[in-house]
């Protein structure tokens, strides 16, 4: 034991040697970097040419082992203190030891951040830069400092922090840097302000090479430094893995699948003529079957971003300038060519991948092994899953076709070489489930067939890719509208589940189930091959149809309480096969008669006890299409004397009204973010009820459409508090459901249905009380609210049909009233239509007052209104002799005139005048071409008998326009004016 004197004085020469230590070493830097800086050349970027890049002094890399292992150790700290502070009793435990270290070096980075590899960057950067200024006199890197570099970065093992899933697509935050000086002029150009850039592996791996390649090129080429095959095939795997990631390949001008090309360019590329020695190889890095495999892959997974994928709506990143090999290799006089690949279209990609494809089976032919057939195998996948994925995803039929044909052929010669993955198989199935040629369903089968007697042969598939290959299968026959032998397939793979031969990883898609439910559900037998059916004409054949959709989704369900039962989680069922089998069920309605109501009630209440079934028994979550399915199919069954159907549709509504809480969903998140089909019912629904309701024709039916949207319109305005995002102080209502909006929509229903109500007294008045809420809010800036023409018109309508009788401060007759109505249209900029001027006329002629001066004043009215409408008729059809009939709705028609007759009759006395009025219109009417027998009943209101038989002809008591010429009705065809009327 030592004396605690003897302890204290070897701390203390402990402690002076390495004083003393440092002061030397601070010494002799200072005296090196003195010594350097006077003998510094001064180089511009502008001045780097072929001599400048061969050093003063050849390279020696006898040091280089020593700064190796300097940055060896700051990798792995832990690992080489074990190794070089351990006693070891015996040489076996050293070699362990050091076969340990090799071992660990192919592991992944045992940090889960760059620091440690970005410390061992700035190391290979400092002796770089330090090469260069002593003008070739330090110790230069060799391959071991870039491998070593480049592998800390290329095994970073990064880890979300939530999931703590592997993560290969690290990203990190970094300045950037200035590269070294005798570096060309590569991305070389910096902001003054040094920003931090988003950095990856792949971008970090491509900079490091490009350094090496310019240090290489500086040195004169040397076999030391010149980057090996294995050094390029790391760069281009993982380029090879980024291609098909549209995250990354969306934000750049160039693709990875460009990168990786443009590698392999420059990998073949010749170098200059003075460079090559004897010794050295005239091409920079001969590519191997790696090389070749990575770049296919690469060209193979390229992938346009379309309007269909996901944007990154994330902040934007500043990111590393891309790797300019071109420009890179122009400057060291290397040919290199460039032809990007076209961003508009990725068959060009698969194109340069099959030429690819065709130089690796030359060098598979001339050295056969185990290894370079599976990357030939490789290579085929890719191209041939590429093919298909580009076929799916294509909008162009005949490349598209060319992709499924190319990917089949691919398919075949992948069969011959070795056994093919399960993947290539469905890719095939896949891109043959969308092609148009009529064997597609028959070749998809046969190549599902093939898939299956591997398995059968003892080759192990994977059951996801199995799983997908039944999916595309029967959506292949689907295409061809062949729902059984869809449900063949289905039931085949039914039958695979059930045996359990893939094990209990194999499970029947959803989508499977609901693809063939949809073919059920538009099944017709009696059409045409490949003919689509939107209506399926046979009511017992649409009866078989429900019942088979129906069926499958009793076997879904059986799948679903299998896999629950197995204490499977992912194995989640949607609304959508319910959706479908309610339609096929809603689509056996018959036409609505008074005879089938009661059936036609019976099939909707079938349909709801899907939906019940649904919800309750399976907790399957409907959506708003299920809603929408059945209160549509309640709406069409709505007409006068069916009220029920109507009551129906709105206990359905208010089931979900009742089931769904707008308070809970609107607490935690962003009210903003929501969608439709997160708070429902939507308007769509309550629009659906509201038409029910509309459908009666009666004065209940009015009234309950009204007080619906005046709910309607308390919940959203109390809900609309919350939607802005106050949440703390919105006030919740017991009653609060809902949040849906009364639209344009919504109110012209209800104002149409009061429209036509003739019993009620103050049709006309809720119809003008509902118009002046909506032009409230269109002036208070909801441009939503816009009254269009057709509600215009439904109010004018409503003053024909029930006088005005609210208040009345304005002292106007219904004729004025609706004149005033059609100033507010034109001053609003909303043109009136025939409709409108039809309906004004009608609504003088409905004059009851027996004053004279208020019939004159709607007689006037009516008058001013025809000549209108006859000044908005076109040229070409105001001439009187020409036989053509106007198409729009802005013209008089059949109505104009017996309107008009009416308003004669009604508002003047009998006279010259009045024979003399309905003379002229009747004339005008007849030559136009809409004369009718409404018009001739008019008429024959309106003038004496004499004048009646004179003007048409005839004294034949009961005439009918059949009668007539046939020019005189030549425009009056059945429901002419409604199927060529847009606006109405």
């Amino acid at each position: 034991m030592k004396s605690s004197k003897q302890v204290k004085k070897s701390i203390t020469n402990i402690i002076t040697a390495l004083i003393l230590c440092t002061l030397t070493t601070q010494c002799c830097c200072f005296i090196a970097i003195k010594d350097v800086t006077n003998r510094l050349p001064m180089y511009s970027h502008s001045s780097v040419s072929e001599e400048a890049h061969s050093a003063t002094q050849p390279p020696n890399f006898s040091a280089t082992a020593t700064f190796n292992h300097d940055i060896a150790r700051t990798l792995f700290p832990p690992l080489f203190f074990a190794l070089y502070h351990k006693k070891y009793s015996n040489q076996k435990q050293r070699d362990d030891q050091e076969i340990a270290l090799r071992q660990h070096l192919k592991r992944a980075s045992p940090f889960e951040d760059p620091n440690s590899a970005q410390t061992a960057e700035r190391m290979l950067r400092r002796m770089m830069e330090n090469r260069y200024r002593s003008d070739g006199r330090t110790v230069c890197p060799d391959n071991r400092t870039f491998n070593l570099v480049a592998g800390s970065y290329g095994r970073l093992r990064c880890r979300n922090s939530v999931t703590k899933v592997p993560n290969v697509g690290v990203v990190w935050e970094e300045e950037q840097k200035r590269n070294p000086q005798y570096r060309l002029n590569i991305n070389n150009n910096i902001d003054a302000a040094e920003e931090m850039i988003s950095m990856t592996s792949t971008d970090k791996l491509q900079e490091l090479l490009q350094l090496q390649i310019c240090l290489c090129h500086y040195e004169g080429w040397p076999d030391e430094i010149r980057p090996s095959v294995d050094t390029f095939n790391r760069v281009l795997r993982r380029l090879a893995w980024r291609s098909g990631n549209i995250e990354f390949n969306s934000r750049k001008q160039t693709s990875d699948a460009d990168q990786a090309l443009l590698w392999l360019k420059f990998m073949n590329a010749t170098l200059p003529q003075h460079f090559i020695m004897e010794g050295n190889h005239a091409t920079i890095c001969s590519p191997d079957w790696k090389s070749i495999s990575y770049v296919i892959e690469a060209l193979a997974s390229h992938r346009i971003q379309t309007f269909s994928d996901r944007q990154d709506t994330s902040k934007p990143r500043k990111t590393l300038p891309i790797a300019n090999i071109t420009e890179m290799a122009n400057e060291m006089n290397i040919e290199l060519e460039s032809n990007p690949l076209s961003q508009e279209d990725s068959f060009s990609a698969l194109q340069k991948a099959e030429e690819l494809l065709a130089m690796q089976e030359e060098m598979y032919e001339l050295n056969r092994n185990d290894k370079s057939k599976q990357a030939l195998a490789h290579s085929y996948k890719c191209i041939l899953e590429g093919f298909g994925r580009y076929a799916v995803t294509s909008g162009n039929s005949q490349p598209q076709e060319d992709a499924i044909t190319r990917a089949h052929e691919l398919l075949l010669r992948l069969e011959k070489l070795c056994d093919a993955p399960s993947s290539s198989y469905a890719s095939v199935i896949f891109a043959l489930s969308i092609s148009n040629r009529n064997p597609a369903a028959i070749l998809a089968e046969d190549v599902l067939d093939r898939m299956l007697s591997k398995m059968k042969s003892g080759q192990v598939l994977n059951a996801i890719d199995v799983s997908k290959a039944f999916s595309g299968c029967i959506a292949a026959h689907v295409k061809n509208y062949d729902a059984p032998n869809a449900e063949t397939i289905l039931f085949k793979m039914l039958d695979l589940y059930e045996s359990n031969e893939l094990g209990s990883e194999f499970v029947p898609e959803p989508r499977a189930f609901g693809t063939c439910i949809a073919a059920w559900s538009k099944y017709d037998p009696a059409a045409d091959f490949r003919e689509r059916v939107k209506w399926v004409s046979s009511q017992r054949q649409r009866l078989i149809n429900a019942d088979r959709a129906e069926s499958i989704l009793v076997e879904l369900e059986r799948v679903a309480r299998n896999e629950a039962a197995k204490n499977k989680n992912k194995y989640v069922l949607h609304a959508t096969p319910y959706n479908i089998a309610i339609l096929a069920r809603v689509q056996t309605l018959e036409k609505n008669t008074p005879q089938a109501r009661r059936s036609n009630e019976g099939i909707i209440l079938h349909a709801q006890s899907i939906l019940d079934h649904m919800e309750f028994e399976m907790g399957v979550a409907a959506d708003p299409y299920t809603y929408s399915i059945l209160l549509n199919a309640w709406t069409k069954q709505s007409c006068p004397g069916n009220e029920k159907a109507a009551d129906n549709a709105e206990e359905l509504l208010r089931r979900r009204i009742e089931d769904v809480d707008i308070s809970n969903i609107y607490s935690d998140d962003d009210p903003s973010a929501k969608t439709v089909d997160d708070v429902w019912p939507n308007v769509k629904h309550y629009s659906s009820v509201l038409k029910a309701h509309a459908n009666c024709r009666s004065p209940a039916g009015a009234r309950k459409a009204l007080s619906l949207l005046s709910e309607m319109e308390k919940r959203f305005y109390d809900a609309n508090v919350i939607s802005d995002g106050d949440e703390e102080d919105a006030d919740f209502h017991v009653d609060q459901k809902d949040a849906a909006k009364p639209d344009l929509v919504c109110y012209s229903i209800v104002i149409d249905a009061f429209a036509k109500q003739k019993q009620l007294s103050e049709a006309s008045s809720v119809a003008l009380r509902l118009l002046r809420a909506m032009e409230e809010k269109y002036y208070a800036g909801d441009m939503s609210m816009k009254p269009n023409n057709r509600i215009y018109t439904a109010v004018i309508l409503s003053l024909a049909n029930s006088p005005y009788n609210g208040d009345d401060a304005e002292k106007l007759n219904n004729a004025q009233r609706a004149w005033s109505l059609l100033d507010e249209m034109k001053a609003n900029d909303v043109r009136p239509n025939s409709f409108t001027y039809n309906y004004i006329i009608n609504c003088c002629a409905q004059e009851a007052s027996q004053d004279e001066n208020e019939k004159r004043i709607s007689f006037e009215i009516a008058i001013k209104a025809f000549q209108e409408l006859r000044k908005m008729t076109p040229s070409s059809n105001n001439d009187d002799n020409g036989d053509s009939c106007s198409t729009d709705a802005y013209h008089p028609d059949s109505f104009t005139y017996a309107f008009t007759l009416k308003a004669c009759t009604n508002l003047l006395t009998p006279s010259p005048f009045r024979t003399k009025v309905a003379t002229q219109v009747f004339k005008e009417c007849c030559k136009k071409g809409y004369c009718n027998d409404e018009v001739m009943k008019r008429l024959r209101w309106c003038v004496d008998t004499d004048s009646f038989y004179a003007l048409i002809g005839t004294d034949t008591r009961d005439v009918r326009i059949d009668d007539m010429p046939s020019s005189w009705s030549r425009c009056c065809l059945p429901n002419k004016r409604r199927r060529n009327n847009p606006s109405y």
